[in-house]
């Protein structure tokens, strides 16, 4: 199977797509901790948020920042680590399931676009968004601190229907 290709979306978030033949999407909603999640209709790693990807294309780096991604391997392996995230903001809540993922190339993506704009970038944790409440686009998670603050706990599988 080829290797998917990062694209840039007109918000500035630069997506790695999870082809769905390999990694189908959940098909049905879920119910977990009394929230309605409603599953993603497609599948892919953020490999730069918005803020940073606003932060390019101001600097007129964001075609600059393709090359960034050439040559890199953009292959990852699926952990099997499941987290429920909430995300509290303007009195609204946002919700979200993800999976954790290694993905090697987040870091020496990060570091390349972080030489180009003069500064030390944090590294994404590597994750695929399964699953949304409250906003489908999800919650952002630029960083590791930010995991950690929206993370609510640990999914077992059985709770995805998984075993």
């Amino acid at each position: 199977m080829p290797q998917p290709t990062p694209a840039w979306t007109d918000a500035d978030t630069l997506l790695l797509p999870v082809p769905a033949a390999s990694w189908p999407p959940p098909s049905a909603p879920l119910r977990l901790d009394g929230i309605a999640f409603l599953p993603k209709r497609e599948l892919h790693v953020t490999l730069v948020g918005r803020a940073l990807g606003a932060a390019l294309r101001d600097a007129g780096l964001r075609a600059t920042a393709a090359s960034a991604c050439a040559g890199l391997d953009w292959r990852f392996v699926r952990l099997t680590q499941w987290l429920r995230l909430e995300k509290r903001a303007g009195g609204r809540r946002r919700h979200s399931i993800i999976e954790l993922v290694d993905l090697p190339a987040m870091a020496t993506l990060h570091a390349r676009l972080g030489a180009m704009l003069g500064r030390v970038l944090p590294v994404p944790p590597p994750h695929v968004t399964l699953y949304v409440a409250g906003d489908e686009q999800g919650i952002g998670v630029p960083d590791a601190a930010t995991l950690a603050r929206c993370t609510v706990r640990r999914v077992d599988p059985g709770e995805l229907g998984l075993r």
